[in-house]
């Protein structure tokens, strides 16, 4: 009943969209083209987060301080990699632009000072990685579990070059449209996470047992194994062979072409690092409220994360397009272009809303039967339901910036509306009773959507005024 009661309205809601697009809201081929690479994206986004389940699984199977060491060790390593390999996404979108413009030929060079950055990106991994791998002591009073996860953070430390290489190799791809071979490459990885994880967590002949440090060896692995079976895709690629080869031609980098993907790509970082490290020191706010506390509130961040696949992959995309047009500049297409993503946007945000609000007690029970869990995370999940809102418009307007080149003001409209907002409303809503009575966990969420609804809205400002200027007078 519920599930028909679902697509009924995300139904009406098409038609509506359908029949507006006759009116100019909606163009039919920048949908198809957006939808074609969304969707891969989408896939190969969703398959990254479930081997970081199959990592939690295979760790818990063996023990409860393993379990609790990965979860710590991911606290360290998720931040560290993501905001380092989002610097090198921005060679996605200025190849589009490249090719909008007709420079294909400048591709080859911009991926071989791409590659120049990568290894002062590894450096700086390696000491951010080596550096949080002693504050386990700090958090834990358990030897054990800062022992796994000191040494699940060792482990995943031997992937950081495969990993950032893996990010430009993926953004060539990206800039040229292809979202597929990060999809199949994603799939085939999430396929061998599993094996390859039991393999190292319990042993298997000669391999003896590593509990959870094991899952750390075995993603360290796999992450090597992407990036060999995308890059020699990449190679043996008549349209992308040339750059394959071009990446890794012996000559100095050229300084003006460094500063220019360190200044785009630099805030992206920023901007991911104080978003992840907001949501994990939030954890740590509910956690002394007890584990039923922190029980539901994974629960409704993990159906969170998973959701937000979708509005991330729609902000990628529309990125790549917003590039291709930039740099042909088609001021028609372009607009036609951020119509046709937010009225998607929209039917996206429906459609997650009533599925989380409508399902929320049977998703909740994929997740657990404790009662004090079930009886605590519908609340939440309602929550989570309003948060698809501002979460959305926020990673669809970073994306077009992204693709506009306009990223300076990312990293300070993210730490001003996560940590000068968010936290402290977080802290005085889920512990105190200044503002209302103390809210629990559930004044996380309130504290998240006022968040993202701040930095929506100045991501919005930001847009409308670059959108102004970036298409030079005909003639």
């Amino acid at each position: 009943m519920e599930v028909a009661l679902v697509c009924k309205v995300v139904k009406r809601i098409m038609y509506a969209m359908a029949t507006t697009a006759k009116r100019a809201w909606i163009d039919g081929t920048e949908l198809r083209r957006l939808f074609t690479l969304m969707l891969p994206l989408y896939v190969a986004n969703l398959m990254g987060m479930g081997m970081g389940v199959i990592d939690t699984i295979v760790a818990g199977r063996v023990g409860a301080a393993d379990l609790a060491g990965v979860a710590l060790g991911n606290s360290v390593t998720v931040p560290i990699m993501v905001a380092c390999g989002v610097i090198l996404s921005i060679l996605g979108p200025m190849i589009s632009r490249l090719r909008g413009a007709g420079q294909e030929g400048k591709v080859g060079l911009l991926l071989n000072n791409g590659r120049h950055l990568a290894y002062w990106l590894m450096l700086v991994e390696f000491v951010a990685l080596f550096a949080g791998s002693f504050i386990f002591d700090w958090v834990t009073d358990e030897a054990e579990v800062a022992r796994v996860a000191r040494h699940y953070v060792y482990a995943v430390m031997t992937c950081v070059p495969a990993s950032v290489l893996l990010r430009a190799v993926q953004a060539n791809f990206e800039g040229y449209g292809q979202t597929r071979p990060a999809m199949f490459c994603s799939f085939g990885a999430l396929l061998l996470n599993l094996p390859m994880n039991y393999v190292f967590a319990f042993g298997w002949g000669p391999i003896p047992a590593m509990g959870g440090v094991g899952c750390g060896i075995a993603t360290s692995i796999i992450h090597y194994m992407m990036f060999g079976g995308l890059y020699g895709l990449m190679y043996f690629t008549g349209q992308h062979g040339r750059h394959a080869r071009q990446m890794w031609v012996r000559r100095a980098p050229e300084p003006s072409v460094l500063r220019r993907i360190l200044r785009l790509g630099f805030p992206l970082g920023m901007a991911s690092l104080c978003e992840l490290s907001f949501f994990c020191v939030v954890t740590l706010v509910v956690a002394p409220l007890g584990k039923i506390a922190v029980g539901a509130q994974q629960v409704a961040i993990n159906v969170s994360g998973v959701v937000f696949m979708l509005p991330l992959s729609l902000g990628i995309a529309a990125s790549i397009r917003a590039g291709f047009h930039l740099g042909a500049q088609n001021k028609d297409a372009f607009f036609a272009l951020v119509r046709t993503a937010f009225a998607f946007a929209l039917v996206q945000v429906v459609f997650s809303m009533a599925v989380v609000i409508l399902l929320r007690e049977p998703i909740i029970s994929l997740y657990t039967d404790d009662a004090g869990i079930l009886a605590l995370a519908p609340s939440l999940l309602f929550l989570c339901a309003l948060y698809q809102l501002p979460d959305a418009l926020q990673a669809l307007l970073c994306g077009l910036l992204r693709g506009c080149h306009d990223t300076d003001l990312i990293t300070w409209v993210n730490l001003g509306s996560y940590w000068l907002v968010g936290f402290p409303l977080c802290y005085l809503l889920v512990r105190t009773d200044v503002l209302v009575p103390a809210m629990g966990p559930a004044g996380a969420w309130v504290s998240f959507i006022v968040a993202l609804a701040c930095a929506a809205l100045c991501f919005a400002l930001r847009f409308r005024r670059t959108a102004r200027g970036l298409f030079r007078p005909q003639g």
